[in-house]
């Protein structure tokens, strides 16, 4: 298989649910919640209690308030980072090397954190030079220090590629670069085995002309840079029209301004799609709609932004593989897309192209209207299961 051959497969794998979000729809599922991390104590006997959780393909993640990373699931590609061997993990064991860390953020196979100082570390898969470390050599497991970064405060992470946002404001990328992921930022040493063309870059390269940026997302292929004059910017793939600028080509390679969005104050991603969240809290999407992951009421591609109807008050957006959700003032939480395997937690298997509320969460408000619109919500025909949920930036 070539290597674009290869590339597509495992985009395709990614967004039909097979390689992220594992631990919610990969190989075992736990019908009630189970305590994943017991909680440690550092030397002196003071119990460090789990601060942030992140998620690869089939592998989880928590940061502890001591600074340490510990982690369970697949460990294929190195991705638990204790050094192996390699095999699954039931029970979560300690990240090794790895210390003072704030952050940790999931990739496909590839895990990324910050420390207290302002680097970044990453481990796993690095076929693609997604590591950052400047050597793209396969597997990598135990975490390495990512070279030209320092004042590192957001990480964004996609199928084979990484993404920084710095103290001043600029972003850097690296990993492939087959749909113009880098954002023009130029070729590095390429990866290990890959001809020395401009199809990827293991150590980070500066994306150009993009500043004052706030926050980052990425989802499937196709990036996201929030500025902070509240305009949104966008490069990489654009076959259902990601990049929101109204333009459809197959990919690009230098950011461009989404259309039509103006005082964004928080950003998602989906697998093929982007979301905005705006200061009147209403929130907006664009990119692939075939399962009704837009929420306008149709299952067509956008490729300028349309509001999500019947959304109002909304204080964050989550974007999925082929699903999102968005979470009101008030505590109600809401979902459409995909629903195949029950992902929007409306009670239902049968995917929606409007809100829908998520049904049965312990302090969310009581109503007996589960919809948001004028028009009922109409059925869909069942799409991929869930895959990317992260790429979310908050408040």
């Amino acid at each position: 298989m070539g290597e674009y051959a290869y590339r597509r497969v495992i985009r395709f794998a990614a967004l039909r649910g097979l390689l992220v979000m594992g631990v919610l729809a990969g190989v075992g599922i736990a019908v009630r919640p189970q305590l994943a991390v017991s909680p440690a104590s550092d030397p002196v006997g003071r119990v460090a209690s789990i601060v942030s959780v992140a998620a690869g393909a089939y592998t989880g993640y928590a940061v502890l308030s001591d600074g340490h990373v510990w982690a369970w699931g697949d460990d294929l590609e190195g991705q638990i980072g204790d050094r192996g061997p390699w095999s699954s993990r039931t029970i979560p064991v300690e990240v090794q090397g790895l210390s003072s860390a704030i952050l940790a953020v999931g990739g496909a196979n590839s895990v990324y954190a910050i420390r207290g100082n302002g680097t970044a570390w990453a481990w796993g898969d690095d076929s693609f030079g997604q590591l950052g470390t400047g050597s793209g050599s396969g597997v990598v497991a135990t975490p390495q220090e990512l070279t030209r970064l320092t004042h590192v405060v957001a990480i964004a992470a996609s199928t084979s590629d990484g993404y920084a946002l710095l103290g001043d404001g600029t972003v850097w990328a690296w990993g492939d670069n087959s749909l113009g992921e880098l954002g023009g930022g130029g070729c590095g040493p390429a990866p290990a085995g890959r001809p020395d063309t401009c199809l990827g870059s293991s150590v980070p390269q500066r994306v150009p002309d993009l500043t004052e940026v706030v926050a980052i997302a990425a989802g499937g292929d196709s990036v996201y840079a929030l500025r902070r004059d509240g305009s949104v910017w966008a490069w990489g793939d654009d076959e259902f029209g990601e990049l929101g600028d109204g333009v459809r080509r197959l990919d690009e390679g230098a950011p461009v301004k989404v259309r039509g969005l103006s005082h964004v104050v928080a950003i998602a991603a989906g697998s093929c799609s982007g979301y905005a969240l705006l200061g009147d809290r209403t929130v907006w999407a664009w990119g692939r709609g075939d399962s009704g992951q837009l929420g306008d009421g149709s299952t067509s591609d956008r490729s300028i932004p349309v509001q999500v109807n019947g959304l109002a008050g909304v204080v964050q957006v989550v974007g999925g593989g082929d699903m999102a959700f968005a979470l009101e003032r008030n505590g109600s939480l809401w979902s459409w897309g995909t629903n195949t395997l029950g992902q929007l937690g409306n009670g239902s298997v049968v995917s929606r192209d409007l809100p829908t509320r998520v049904l049965g969460l312990p302090g969310s408000p009581r109503s007996a209207k589960t919809q948001r619109s004028e028009h009922p919500t109409r059925l869909l025909h069942p799409g991929g299961p869930l895959a990317d949920a992260d790429g979310t930036v908050g408040l």
